[in-house]
This record gives C-alpha cells, structure tokens and sequence, in this order.
C-alpha cells in the first residue's frame, strides 16, 4: 500500500499540486467514454454535446438503446450536455435524466488523478456544490457504509490510488461510464469502468495500462439534484488490488510486508492525540498475531486489510480514521455479520425500497 519513507515527499506533492491546482487550473485528463442508456415511452437519451451517437432500436418498439461515445478535455471536469429525443417526450422527461446523467458523471470525474487532489488536501470545502447532498450517506460493498457527507466524500476521493501510494505508479487515468438509465428523478443506476494507468511522465510506460475495476449500482438524488444515498458495489476488488500492487496477498510474505508498512505509516500519521499503538513494535504485534489478515473481498472487518484500507484515510482525517487502525478497530475495522452487512437498510436509511421510483410495486 502506502510507502512510509515516501510519505513525506507524497504530502508535499499533494500540497504542490492542490496550490497549483488552485491558483493555475491545470488541464484535465482527456476521457473516453461509451454510455449505453436504456429508456422506455420514447423519453429523452441524455449525451454529451460534441459526440458521435449511434441508435439501436431494440425488439421492443418502445425502448431504445444508444451508444454515446464522447470525448473531453476541459479545465472544468464538466461536459455540458443536451437531450436528444426520438420523439415529443413527457413534458421534462428529458431534464432530470441529464441531471442525474451529469451528477454521476462529474463524480467519476474527480476521481481521475490529478482532479482529486484538492479534495484530498482541503477535504469536503473543496468538493463542488451540486453533488453530494449535505446528510449523503451510502453503502460501498465490500468496503463499508458511509454515514455523513465527510465519509461519503473520503471514500469517492480519497480512496482512488495516487501515483505515489503503490509500486506501479498507477492511478484511475480515465473513466466509461458503461451503462445508465434513469426512469424517474429520484432514482439512477450506472455501471462504470475505472482504468488504472502508469503516470510517469516523461517515462517509458507512462501510459500503460495495469487494471480496471468495475462499479455498480444505485443512487437516490434529493429534490435539488444531488446525491443524497448510494448502494454500489466494487466488483471482484481482491483481483484489483493484486494488479495494482503486482502483489499475491495469499502469501506469508506480502502479508507480512503489508502489516510492516501499516505500522510504520501509522506511526508517522497516527501521533499525538490520534496515537493508537505504544510503538511500532507492538502495532505489528497486534496485526501479526491478534488480528486475521483478513481479505479485500471483505474488507468490513477486524483484519489487516482493513487497517491497511482506513490507513489511505488517515492523511485527511486523523481524528476520525486513526481509531480504525488501532487495535479497537474504532467500531470500523470490527467484524460484523454478513446479514448486518450487507441487508441493513433498515439501520442505514430507515426503509428497505430506498433506490425504487415512487409507484413501482414491490415484487
């Protein structure tokens, strides 16, 4: 995971480039991308401006399938968008589905490195407005669940690999939206493709292309449009982080190197009032022999992995993540059922049918 002798130089990199981002807006990351959007009754197709459309009319007659490829460097990170329609729709059909199209597509833009880094430096005041509700609160399988907006915020933002955090220099480079559909304003479904890239630049395999992971699932938008829960799911995590790192997590040493670097980064982010552990001695102690190694298909649990995860948070927020790399688990890193885990809706957001359209039966 995170080099601690790289630590250092990593914060003043962010600091360097969070000002530089500030006070000389660099250019964005082109992006590529492919959205297959479903809609029934004739309703609008929500796409990019600038794009080339290809039309699919499905078996069918009232549903049409459309491939938007789009492309866009900006100094924004937005796409301005328009809907096209294949006939007269409902009166403001077309407005939330752009909505909701362009929330979820400005999210995974701040995902792409560079664009996270003022987020990462000055947190929640550097997210723009319109995205995230202020009482957001969402699940994140097999990660966790997400219960305020500074939470939710970390885990969009903070998460994604920077350059600097693992050995092959990889970071998400660019983004396909992959699949959208959104049948009423409250509620969206999508499925994105996260590439993960070399960024070295100047280097011979700047570029190169290491992994991908795949997101999905569902969000639920408030009244003004923004993000107010989610339900999504990372998709076969363990096989992306063994390609990200080029690391077997199955074997004894990369385990033990693991638990070495996230004691010996705990210590340097981890002091004063936010020290969990008497020394580095004792926190590789505690993971070696009184925690499982544990597993990043259930990374919701008492286990190194983990620690190893919620340590990434600890540069953004000592006071809320340091108690999760302690031995506690600071009610984070604690093991919990799977029922608890994963069908909790109820303790979550206080109903079972959160993410369905208002007027559709429950079958």
């Amino acid at each position: 995971m995170v080099n601690p002798f790289l630590y250092a130089a990593q914060v003043s990199l962010l600091l360097a480039l969070s000002r530089g981002i500030t006070a000389h807006p660099i250019a964005r990351s082109t992006v590529w991308e492919t959205v297959t959007v479903t809609t029934c009754k004739n309703a609008c197709v929500p796409h990019p401006t600038s794009s080339s459309v290809t039309s699919v009319t499905s078996g069918c007659d009232d549903t049409t399938t459309s491939e938007v490829t789009t492309t866009s460097t900006s100094e924004t990170s937005t796409t301005s968008s328009s809907p096209t329609c294949t006939s007269s729709p409902p009166p403001n059909n077309d407005d939330f589905r752009k909505r909701n199209y362009d929330t979820i597509h400005r999210i995974y833009n701040l995902t792409i490195f560079p664009n996270q880094v003022p987020i990462i430096t000055y947190g929640g005041a550097a997210v723009p407005d319109g995205l995230f509700a202020n009482d957001t609160s969402g699940r994140i399988s097999p990660v966790g669940n997400f219960t305020d907006f500074e939470d939710s915020i970390e885990y969009f933002f903070a998460l994604p690999p920077i350059p600097q955090s693992n050995k092959n220099n990889a970071a998400f480079s660019r983004f396909e939206l992959a699949q959208f559909s959104s049948e009423c304003p409250e509620v969206a479904a999508s499925t994105v493709y996260l590439y993960t890239s070399v960024v070295n630049p100047g280097g011979p395999d700047d570029g190169k292309l290491i992994t991908i992971l795949r997101q999905t699932g569902f969000w639920k938008f408030n009244a003004k449009g923004e993000v107010e829960n989610y339900d999504l799911d990372l998709i076969e995590i363990d096989h992306f982080i063994s390609e990200l790192t080029s690391t077997d997590y199955d074997t004894p040493e990369a385990q033990a190197e693991l638990i070495a670097t996230t004691c010996m980064t705990q210590a340097l982010r981890c002091v004063g009032p936010y020290q969990e552990y008497e020394s580095i001695e004792q926190c590789i102690d505690v993971l070696t022999n009184q925690k499982k190694f544990g597993s990043f298909t259930n990374i919701w649990s008492d286990s190194v992995v983990c620690r190893s995860i919620h340590l990434v948070l600890t540069i953004t927020r000592p006071a809320a993540h340091c108690p999760h790399v302690g031995p506690s688990g600071g009610m984070k890193c604690v093991d919990y059922p799977y029922l608890v885990r994963e069908f909790d809706d109820e303790r979550l957001w206080g109903r079972t049918d959160l993410f369905r359209c208002p007027g559709v039966p429950a079958y």
